[in-house]
């Protein structure tokens, strides 16, 4: 029994395809009540994921360095790294656990890994394949709460609890 579920396990391995991260960006929003918008960004991306056939075959991770992430004000950016405890928790990942065709789109579901703590996540996507390429353009929406996250406040204004993320990833099989 055994040799039989290691022989199923290799050929479902064998059928996978290696999805070769070519560009893009990932983006978070959130806002200082009464103030600004805060839109820091990473495109320094890194990424394992396979396709079997079908775009809900993809299954693996994403994942970027937390210094990465820059905005258009580098103090704020020190802050938050702070604030993100980088020296202890120095990566952000999701791990794609579940792809779904749902009428407009597809829905991701996995587990986004974030200052230590693993929450599931679902997020909205539409993905495309043509040209030997998966184009993934999705969006979803964190509390830094929910992260043990404390929110930050600069001078009695305190940024918004809900962290808005949007990405644009691009790939091509490999």
């Amino acid at each position: 029994m055994y040799k039989l579920i290691v022989l199923a396990f290799f050929a479902i391995a064998l059928n996978a395809q290696n999805l070769d991260f070519l560009n893009g960006k990932i983006l978070a929003h959130t806002e200082v009540f009464g103030d600004s918008n805060i839109n820091p960004f990473s495109q320094n991306i890194k990424s394992q994921l396979t396709i079997e056939k079908k775009i809900d075959s993809i299954k693996g991770e994403i994942e970027l360095n937390t210094t990465s992430l820059h905005s258009s004000n580098d103090k704020r950016d020190e802050h938050m790294y702070e604030v993100l405890h980088i020296k202890k928790f120095p990566k952000i990942n999701y791990l794609i656990s579940e792809i779904r065709k749902v009428e407009d789109g597809y829905e991701i579901n996995g587990i986004l890994t974030l200052n230590g703590i693993k929450k599931i996540v679902t997020s909205k996507a539409k993905i495309i394949d043509e040209n030997n390429h998966i184009i993934f353009d999705g969006k979803f929406s964190i509390k830094l709460t929910s992260f043990n996250i404390e929110r930050p406040t600069m001078f009695f204004l305190t940024v918004r609890d809900q962290v808005d993320i949007t990405y644009h990833l691009d790939y091509i099989k490999g």
